[in-house]
Parts: C-alpha cells; structure tokens; sequence
C-alpha cells in the first residue's frame, strides 16, 4: 500500500503525538518555506491545516513564513481563509509571461496577484483575525545588493554565495534579518541569533510591503524599498535567510507544525547547493508533513514544481499547467491521507523522529 505522507517531528512534539496524537490545542505555530511553485503539492494540506487545526480554535496561533509562505499565509490569515487560498491558487496558476521576461514584467505580474487575493479592503482582517497571528520574513539587504543595476547586484549575490560557502554566519556579512510580526503579540518562543534581527510591527500600511518583499527574488523581482526609523533600506526574499525554517524554537510544550515540500531542511537559500550544509537547530518541536517518495513517484518527471518551469515550459504554458494540476491533485491526495491519520489517532504509528 502506498503512503503518499512522510511524518517526522522532533524529539519534544514526537514524545507528544506518541503519547496523543496531534491535536488543534497543541499547535502553537505553522512553518512555511520559500520556494516558488514547489507550494503547488501543499495546498490540499494548507486547506486542511486551515479547516482542521486554525479555524474554531481559541488560542492565537503564529504562521511563520518566507517568501511563497508568507503568501499563503496571507490568505489563510484572512476572515475567509480558505475562499482566500483558492483565490490565491487559481490566480497563481493563471500568471503567464512573455517568452524573455525582464524583473519589470515579473514583479507587475506578481503585483496582480497580490491585488486579487489580497485587495486593500482584506488587510484590516489580517490585523484584526481573532486567533491568527502572522509573521513575515525578509532579508535586509546591504553592499553591493541594494543596487538595482544587474551587474552590481550580480557581483553582491557571488560575494555572498561565496561568504555562504565558507560559513553560514558570514552571509551576516550581506543581509540582516527584518521580521514583521502581528504586534498583539511578539513571537518570543523565537531566539533568533545567527543573523543581526529588526521587528516591526506590522500595521495597514506595511502588510502588503512586506509580503512583497518577501517574495522579492534577486535578478528576478524588483527589491521593495522601505523605511523604518528614518532608515532607507533594500528589502528582499526572505528566503536568503530562511529558506526552509531553521529556526531556534522553544514552544513549552507546543508544536510547530510543518507543512513541508521536502524531507529535509536546508538552511538559507545559498546553502540549496552546499549538500553538506545541515539544520543547525535542534529542531525538537517540529512536526513536518512532506510528500513520500511514493507521492513523488505519481508525478510527471518524478519531482514536485519549481521555478524552473517556467524555463521548462516555456511557451507552452498548457504543459505547464498540466503538469501543476497534477501535482494540486497527488497533494489532495497527501492531505485527505493525513487528515485520516490525524483524526483515528493512527498518526502515532507513522510518526518517525526527525
């Protein structure tokens, strides 16, 4: 029999799920790495997370994300946030470009989906959802990388993949961390050290500014001006930071759940191509629910969406969507999977350790 979900958790939430399975009072926090289309085989799970863990819960919950994350989030931080996703997904889906697209016409484009699923009149929701506490990260840029200009922003990306390659805390060297945070109530369960952090509430006028710029990828997206404290800065993917979630947690005896494309977790997004570059949390407290090799192995080519489609398929955005669409189905297939684990209790046979 094929198992299309891979659940593993750290040593703290495994202890708790063997001993009650996982329950909606127990998760204080939802991870989301970057990562473009690779969101696609999470979306039958980010609808289940939403229906079975957020909604009618009475504690507030955080949703910390990155780049694409920090997008699904948004709409899951809606009053409708499962209305909200699905308009998310179908206009995700429907972005098209020309066969050379410039960083103009890729961030217009991304600025219509925002502007569909996320209007100015559902950001007061955001700011006023009664449990759901949103948290968004982006990378401050410094040097050479809050230039516009192709070659001085190429030539500060190199220096701090090289920096990166040496040791991950010299990427300090080119971003400092900016986290925008749900100001009724900070994220303390988060001790983050490895790069020099800023918080900023977030308020109407910043929400969309900083998803934006969470998003922003170098060369590829325009960097989102912003200016806090009477500082001009350069704001850009988070994901140069936190690519997939390495973070310092401490929950007490809550659970961050991981709604995870990958078995494994990789750092920063420098470190995607640096294999011996492992987590460098403990990562206790985690719960991470990921595609099986046997999900994988239902796909076209054998691998989840990525950017690269885009390349991939050029000019042919029907091949494209073909391929997308069967990945939205295997993931439906994942989440109708686990929410049966979760709800007979069957989940504390699957569970393995992290």
């Amino acid at each position: 029999m094929k198992r299309l979900c891979t659940i593993k958790a750290g040593k703290r939430a495994y202890r708790i799920i063997k001993d009650e399975g996982l329950k909606k009072e127990r998760i204080q926090c939802v991870l989301g790495a970057a990562g473009g289309p690779k969101w696609l085989i999470l979306y039958g799970l980010d609808k289940l997370v939403y229906s079975h863990f957020l909604q009618k819960r009475k504690t507030p919950v955080h949703l910390i994300g990155s780049s694409i994350a920090t997008w699904r989030f948004a709409a899951l931080a809606q009053k409708n946030g499962a209305k909200a996703l699905d308009t998310f997904k179908e206009r995700y889906m429907a972005q098209k470009y020309s066969l050379n697209p410039d960083r103009e016409e890729i961030t217009a484009e991304t600025v219509a989906i925002m502007e569909t699923y996320l209007p100015d009149s559902r950001v007061k929701e955001i700011m006023q959802h009664p449990v759901i506490r949103l948290c968004i990260i982006t990378a401050r840029s410094k040097h050479l990388l809050t230039n516009e200009r192709k070659l001085p922003l190429m030539a500060g990306l190199a220096l701090a993949a090289l920096s990166n390659a040496v040791s991950r805390k010299l990427l300090a060297l080119h971003f400092d961390r900016y986290v925008f945070y749900d100001e009724r109530q900070f994220p303390s369960f988060i001790q983050w050290n490895n790069f020099s952090t800023q918080y900023i509430p977030l308020d109407a006028s910043n929400v969309k500014k900083a998803i934006m710029a969470s998003g922003a990828i170098p060369l590829v997206m325009q960097g989102v001006p912003y200016s806090y404290n009477g500082t001009a800065t350069m704001l850009r993917d988070g994901g140069l930071v936190d690519y997939q979630m390495d973070l310092p947690l401490t929950l007490d005896g809550g659970i961050a759940l991981y709604p995870h494309y990958s078995e494994h977790i990789v750092p920063g997004w420098f470190d995607k191509a640096l294999p011996h570059r492992k987590p460098q949390n403990t990562l206790d407290d985690i719960c991470m629910v990921s595609p099986s090799p046997d999900a994988l192995d239902l796909l076209p080519y054998k691998r989840i969406p990525d950017r690269h489609d885009f390349y991939t398929f050029v000019g042919n955005d029907a091949e494209r969507l073909s391929f997308w669409e069967k990945a939205l189905e295997v993931g439906q297939k994942m989440a109708d999977e686990f929410a049966e684990l979760v709800e007979s209790g069957k989940i504390k046979d699957r569970v393995v350790l992290l």
